[in-house]
Formats: C-alpha cells, sequence, structure tokens
C-alpha cells in the first residue's frame, strides 16, 4: 500500500533531506548521519493520537480522463485494509523543528500524480542574537 511503497522508502528520505542539519562533508556517511538524526527525533504517533495525526484511504470508483474507473476493492476483486492514500501530520523533536508539523501525502490514482511534504514553518524558538 502507499505507507510501505511511498512514506517509508520515499517520503520519509525527502523528510530527512529537508529537516537534516547540514553535514559535516558531503559524504554519504556524513549525510547518512544526519538523516538518522532526523528519524531518531521523529515523534511516534501514538495509537491515541493516530486517527487525528493520520489519514488511511483507498480509491473509489470514479472517472479519469472522461472514461469510467474502478475502485481499488473491485479492481481487486476481494476485501482488503490496504491503503491507496495516506496523509500524516508529523512532527520532529528537536529544537530546529519545534512545533513545525510536517504533512506527508501520497495516493494512486488521485486527480493530479504527485506526492508532497508541506512545511509549516514557525519562528524559532530560542534566538541566540535576539530580534
Amino acid at each position: 500500500g502507499a505507507l510501505r511503497d511511498m512514506v517509508q522508502n520515499h517520503l520519509l528520505q525527502l523528510l530527512c533531506l529537508i529537516a537534516m542539519e547540514p553535514p559535516n562533508s558531503i559524504d554519504g556517511d556524513a549525510i547518512r548521519i544526519e538523516k538518522i538524526k532526523v528519524l531518531e527525533a521523529l515523534r511516534p504517533i501514538k495509537a491515541d493520537k493516530a486517527g487525528r495525526n493520520t489519514v488511511r484511504a483507498q480509491y473509489a470508483k470514479g472517472a479519469v480522463q472522461g472514461e469510467a474507473v474502478p475502485g481499488y476493492l473491485d479492481e481487486l476483486g476481494e476485501e482488503s485494509s490496504t491503503e491507496t492514500f495516506v496523509a500524516i501530520k508529523a512532527a520532529i523533536d528537536n529544537w530546529r523543528w519545534a512545533r513545525v508539523p510536517f504533512y506527508l501525502r501520497t495516493g494512486k490514482r488521485m486527480k493530479d500524480r504527485h506526492s508532497e511534504i508541506v512545511v509549516q514553518f514557525r519562528e524559532t524558538p530560542h534566538s541566540m542574537f535576539g530580534r
């Protein structure tokens, strides 16, 4: 589904690249270390907050370029809980990204073909030099 295909493999990579601190060098190991720091600071989504911070769905029957298309379950021919769309409100618990939500969204058979990460910037929690 979209969670394993796109979020786990692609969107988390993009999130790491956006949120990581500058590495000491362009060396692959230095970049990997900074990406790991982001993943370690990624706030886990607890079960009681999953409904507020995530959406999982499947596409339904409709039309693509004027042609009728079946829904996911119709194509599959059986029941499934595999999602074809997922949206996540993520948080990174470090000083730079405090209180800044990251919105990760991806889906199949949507009006436009794209995946995205939206970052809603806020003021830094601490300024060493005042304003």
